[in-house]
């Protein structure tokens, strides 16, 4: 009979064990088992030129999954990045043309990344403005910032007539943003500042305290509503910084640029962990959920997967990653509970 309750309490603490890591790593074990899966069935992926690559390709949605991680921890949402990351290439390429003919433009580019930094904080700005007079929840900042994505993408399409604006200006700091390693380190700095903002400060604290209760961290004195303004000026500054990357990987500008941006970012950020009703996520994981999706989608063309059948594989992802989301709410009620 001891033995036999020896061996059921093993095999409890076992699924326990496993259960625990599957709800703290399964994004991790995800990504491994993406490329283990991948590397196999193809041995090309496994190069360090595609390797290479796929990470420059994720740089600037990985810059825009950023600032919606800072969006979504405070139970919010915001559906305009991408229409940010329209209207902030059209700005930088538009002064690049203008100004920064010439080459070693220095100068130029730096006044180019301010001003679609300064525009993309500005449109944050009125976003979590508009969100805070209305007292918006998660379903209003759904719907105020799917206004702000209309009214951004209008004036983008207004600002060209609907056509993309191709490049004219000389090499420089501009150009090189987008070669090499360079994308890639943009991500990791800005990674890791945000990441030390969200952990060790008050602010970040208090960011993760108001998506997990507003109520009570409005009672207990933190500026609720002047922290949600601040988040979704951040998240504007990170769509116009990668709106750089963008535009000078492709040299042109096109108000259409950053269409699907958007549903990517919030996509990336869930299947990294981010609970959709806040107070919960972080830094590093959003960066694991946008590796696991620019691998996979790496990985499906590398295999020569039909694209109509990636959009079957992308979505069972997202699916999966919400059901984690739940479970680990659920998980989270129960042992409190306890």
């Amino acid at each position: 009979m001891e033995t036999r309750n020896s061996a059921t309490g093993l095999a409890k603490k076992a699924r326990s064990g496993a259960t625990r890591l599957l709800r703290n790593q399964g994004v991790l074990i995800g990504l491994v088992l993406i490329i283990i899966i991948a590397s196999i069935a193809e041995p090309s992926f496994m190069t360090s030129g595609n390797l290479l690559n796929i990470l420059r390709q994720a740089s600037p949605i990985g810059i825009v999954c950023l600032g919606v991680t800072f969006v979504m921890m405070t139970g919010g949402m915001d559906l305009s990045v991408g229409a940010v990351v329209s209207l902030c290439s059209l700005v930088a390429v538009g002064i690049m043309n203008r100004f920064g003919q010439a080459d070693a433009s220095d100068g130029i580019a730096l006044v180019a990344i301010l001003a679609v930094v300064a525009v993309g904080f500005v449109i944050g700005i009125v976003n979590g403005s508009l969100i805070v007079a209305f007292n918006g929840k998660l379903g209003e900042t759904f719907i105020i910032t799917y206004g702000m994505q209309i009214v951004v993408a209008s004036l983008a399409l207004l600002y060209t007539g609907g056509q993309f604006i191709p490049g004219a200006f000389g090499t420089g700091i501009y150009q090189g943003l987008s070669s090499g390693l360079a994308p890639i380190l943009c991500l990791l700095v800005l990674a890791a500042v945000m990441h030390m903002a969200l952990v060790h400060t008050g602010f970040g604290k208090q960011i993760s305290f108001i998506g997990a209760n507003m109520d009570c961290a409005r009672m207990s004195g933190i500026k609720v509503s002047r922290l949600r303004v601040l988040t979704y000026g951040i998240c504007g500054i990170c769509a116009g910084l990668a709106s750089i990357i963008v535009s000078s990987r492709v040299y042109s500008a096109s108000p259409l640029q950053g269409t699907g941006y958007e549903l990517e970012a919030i996509a990336a950020v869930v299947v990294g962990g981010t609970s959709q009703s806040g107070g919960t996520g972080g830094i590093v994981n959003t960066i694991l959920g946008v590796l696991v999706l620019s691998v996979l989608g790496n990985a499906l063309n590398v295999m020569g997967v039909d694209a109509n059948a990636q959009l079957l594989f992308r979505g069972a992802i997202i699916v999966i990653a919400v059901g984690l989301d739940m479970w680990n709410k659920s998980a989270g009620q129960r042992e409190t509970a306890r």
